[in-house]
């Protein structure tokens, strides 16, 4: 499957900190992955779970192997803002179907930018989903960014209603052909037309559930008379405005395991070269300029961790939500639908 990384807080970080130099930064994450605490597997037929030994491993997990279908990556930096009329913080996107630990041009702009708030995805697509960069997340709907670790259940059969319930301004927004980007559409047309309005956090939640009840019953409609095995789908969203953060661990039934996430609050110092420590380990560390404890309030949410302390990171339960304030207070809430 693929893998998602969410930095947001109100300390700059440099994009080449937090996805390049890492030894398990989300560009070398297309087959190494670093898993802790993640203990429960499942089988390879979806029968039960199966609790592991807890060691950090993708073998036999909920992710797959490889993911070498694209990358992209959101970021704010406030620029447009500064020189718009409406003064609206929208996201900067770079997208590129190579293989991004090869990508020279994303490795200058990562050396050259700094931001609160990134969202970056590597992608393992799907045979019905072409490798272009339209299909490449992070999905953009005004102030707005959208990525997804998963797959939708029956999507060639769920799409024509899915477009149905479309608003214009949302189907028109769609460049690709991934579930994901569809998926989004939905969910803004539960947000309403203004994109670039400031909503509360308790609004997207609401989205975000209408959203996951339709996409659900409309795979539900494609099973025949019961006879057809259960429908499997993987839901792993994250939506941001730049201020705060919304995003989901979800499985579509018990005997699935969903892909991994994490949160920490703690890694940023660990991961700006202004501070002590270094996200591969105390043989790495590095001359610092500030103390750890000057570091500004943040979060992260991340399909694997990208530091070598484990103890920074939280499992999120699976069928939960993670909600990140504007004053970057993270919270977790089991998702009731």
């Amino acid at each position: 499957m693929c893998r998602w990384f969410a930095y947001i807080g109100e300390e700059p970080a440099l994009l080449e900190d937090i996805l390049i130099k890492p030894k398990h930064s989300i560009v070398k994450q297309i087959d190494v992955h670093f898993l802790p605490n993640l203990h429960i597997s499942y089988g390879e037929h979806l029968g039960k779970k199966m609790y592991s030994s807890g060691v950090a491993s993708d073998e036999r997990g909920p992710n797959h192997f490889t993911n070498v279908d694209g990358f992209g990556i959101g970021f704010y930096t406030g620029v447009a803002a500064e020189f718009n009329d409406d003064y609206i913080n929208r996201p900067c996107v770079y997208r590129n179907t190579r293989p991004p630990i090869n990508d020279l041009n994303l490795a200058s702009l990562c050396a050259h930018t700094a931001t609160k708030c990134v969202f970056a995805h590597i992608r393992a697509g799907t045979a019905s989903s072409p490798i272009v960069e339209t299909n490449n997340h992070p999905f953009i709907f005004g102030r707005y960014m959208f990525m997804h670790n998963g797959y939708v259940a029956n999507f060639s059969k769920i799409k024509v209603k899915l477009l149905s319930k479309l608003s214009t301004k949302a189907y028109g927004n769609i460049f690709g052909t991934t579930d994901t980007e569809h998926v989004a559409a939905l969910f803004f047309t539960y947000l309403g037309d203004d994109w670039d309005a400031e909503l509360e956090i308790e609004q997207l939640k609401e989205a975000m559930i209408k959203t996951l009840r339709d996409v659900l019953a409309l795979i539900d409609e494609t099973k025949n008379n019961n006879e057809e095995i259960s429908l499997h789908s993987a839901l792993n969203f994250a939506v941001s405005d730049g201020c705060q953060l919304l995003a989901t661990r979800f499985a579509s039934t018990d005997q699935l395991e969903p892909p991994s996430l994490y949160y920490s609050t703690t890694a940023g110092p660990t991961l700006n070269r202004k501070y002590p420590d270094h996200p591969d380990g105390k043989d790495s560390r590095r001359k610092s300029i500030y103390e750890t404890d000057k570091h500004g309030k943040h979060a992260i949410v991340a399909s694997e961790p990208n530091t070598y302390k484990a103890e920074d990171w939280h499992l999120i339960p699976p069928n939960s939500f993670v909600f990140v304030s504007r004053n970057f207070d993270v919270s977790t809430e089991k998702i009731q639908l």
